[in-house]
């Protein structure tokens, strides 16, 4: 059996709804590009363009929430009644995020309740939720504008009088999806070698703290955090906050630090320690300690710069240190807007 509908309500009915809008600074009315915008139920996340504007098309009238978020401002999220009409616009205003830090504090206390920070410390929950949305940002990148980047890498070995032997040099590519297959997890801090970094049956690649392991949620629910305040770490002032492993981890797990802008709240450096080596694959290891430097390559997007590792052995074997420069950053498809 057939039908027929009038035209005029198919054409109605077919009609394209927009939401159309922009982002910027409350303080100073910049327009805040490279924002993450997402609107619920049922559209994913995508950046703002350079001038802080977006549209999202949407298939039919009703309520939804956006949310937008900016690292260094305060979130936002909003509700929107999306109507009948062919566009709706909205310009939304985002206020700096002003942290009041704390004098440098260390604590040395055990890990028994892991997680992400309740909101009974305001002050870390703040500085915590500015490093998880670096690591959000820096997976909207790798989706938005997948890239290839070149490390090189030289390895030294240390001789009995301090000095170092002749570098051995090399260069590896990867791509910005590389590492989703090959995540944090309990006991898999050090693996088999994947990819570029070599044959499984003869190297072991372990894991340094990166945007992809701060951000992963298996990550945050076997470690606790703590604030420690204003630290100097390259000549640079920098917002420290620390990590460390739940002590019912058994295997070999990472603890260290991460060094944020005070300012702007990017993702500096982190540092890295190999806790439990000898409940590893590795073999006559004592100590593994990293430290890693970032910088931008999309507007408050981080990747690593550069790579310090030095491995201290067991019995009178010398000391090795591997050092790892990016090279070579190149978008596959377009840049992101400057």
């Amino acid at each position: 059996m057939f039908c027929c509908v009038p035209l005029a309500l198919t054409q109605l009915s077919s009609a394209q709804l927009t939401l159309r809008g922009t982002v910027s600074a409350a303080e100073s009315g910049e327009p805040l590009g490279f924002s993450i915008v997402t609107l619920y139920p049922g559209f994913g996340k995508r950046f703002t363009d350079a001038r802080g504007g977006f549209s999202i098309d949407i298939a039919q009238p009703g309520t939804y929430v956006l949310s937008v978020r900016q690292i260094g401002y305060a979130p936002l999220d909003t509700q929107l009644v999306i109507a009948g009409d062919s566009a709706t616009s909205v310009r939304i205003v985002l206020h700096h995020l002003a942290i009041d830090l704390p004098p440098v504090t260390i604590s040395a206390g055990q890990c028994t309740n892991p997680g992400a920070p309740d909101s009974s410390d305001r002050t870390l929950r703040a500085v915590f939720d500015q490093l998880q949305e670096s690591a959000r940002r820096f997976e909207l990148l790798a989706d938005t504008y997948p890239f290839r980047y070149t490390l090189e890498l030289t390895d030294r070995i240390v001789n009995q009088r301090g000095d170092t032997g002749p570098p051995v040099v090399r260069r590896l590519q990867f791509s910005s999806s590389d590492n989703r297959h090959h995540p944090y997890a309990v006991g898999r801090v050090v693996e088999r070698a994947w990819g570029a970094w070599g044959s499984p049956d003869s190297v072991l690649v372990i894991h340094s703290a990166e945007l992809e392991d701060l951000g992963n949620p298996d990550f945050v629910a076997s470690h606790c955090f703590h604030l420690v305040g204003r630290d100097t770490i390259g000549g640079e002032t920098l917002v420290r906050i620390d990590f460390e492993p739940a002590t019912r981890i058994g295997s070999a797990d990472m603890a260290g630090a991460a060094y944020l802008d005070s300012t702007t709240y990017e993702l500096r450096y982190t540092t890295t320690s190999l806790t439990r080596p000898e409940r590893s694959a590795l073999l006559n290891v004592r100590a593994v300690s990293f430290r890693t430097r970032f910088r931008a390559i999309a507007r408050n997007v981080s990747l690593q710069d550069s790579l310090s590792a030095i491995t201290l052995y067991r019995f009178g074997q010398a000391p090795r240190i591997q050092t790892q420069r990016t090279v070579d950053v190149r978008f596959r498809r377009q840049a992101p807007p400057p």
